[in-house]
């Protein structure tokens, strides 16, 4: 299935965000909840292998965009030979976008690649996050591939590419974390932190976060531990 989420985020009257485009097609369904805030509601069972998502976000100067969802994603493998689904995330941002779904879940036998793509502008701000977990409770798990591309005035901030799950070339038992969870914030400085199975590098004008591990809900709080580093002030000079 092929779908396709375009939103677009306007400064209004008073310092207000309009929201002059909110539309999608196929898989997902897109809904304002706030001010600010839309939420993506799945429309139909998936993601399964072969399916196709292009979810395209415009913040413009002086405004605001939160992207949600309003439950995890569980991808599903297709019969026979089950092919990789997709979703792209294609950002354009001279304002502020805080993207933050709920966990991805890569189920036996299923291939997921995910793509973000960012484009900002001088000033402009950006906070995203990734989730991931490899297989349901008991069960084998799948194959989940994440690129996270960031740009800020034609120049690369960040590039990376993370493959996990059987068939990956860096996921080697013992070393084969089931749980993965990211943090990219630009607009903020911030210092270099080492956890327990997590890290935060610094990148211009702003960090990267991430860890991993067995499951997500303490990978989640081993990762949250190093954002509240970065926003605690007290803390931060701690870490310096």
């Amino acid at each position: 299935m092929r779908t396709l989420v375009e939103v677009v985020a306007r400064p209004g009257p008073g310092g207000r965000t309009v929201l002059p485009v909110v539309r999608a097609s196929g898989q997902l369904a897109v809904r304002r909840t706030g001010p600010t805030t839309v939420h993506l509601v799945a429309t139909a069972f998936g993601p399964l292998g072969g399916d196709d998502a292009e979810i395209r976000l415009v913040v413009e100067e002086g405004a605001r965009l939160s992207v949600r969802t309003v439950a995890a994603a569980v991808v599903l493998p297709a019969r026979g030979e089950s092919p990789a689904s997709v979703q792209r995330v294609l950002a354009e941002v001279a304002g502020e976008l805080d993207l933050q779904p709920e966990p991805t879940v890569v189920t036996a036998g299923a291939q997921h690649r995910a793509l973000l793509h960012a484009v900002l502008a001088d000033g402009a701000r950006l906070t995203a996050t990734e989730q991931v977990q490899l297989g349901r409770t008991g069960e084998e798990p799948g194959r989940w591939t994440g690129t996270t591309r960031v740009e800020r005035a034609g120049l690369p901030v960040l590039h990376t590419t993370v493959g996990l799950g059987p068939g990956a070339p860096a996921w080697l038992p013992p070393v084969a974390p089931r749980a993965y969870a990211s943090t990219v914030h630009l607009g903020a400085a911030g210092t270099r932190e080492v956890g327990d199975d997590a890290v935060r590098l610094p990148l211009v004008d702003g960090w990267v976060a991430t860890a991993w591990g067995d499951r997500l809900i303490p990978t989640l709080t081993r990762l949250a531990a190093l954002d509240r580093v970065t926003h605690d002030p007290a803390l931060l000079e701690d870490a310096r």
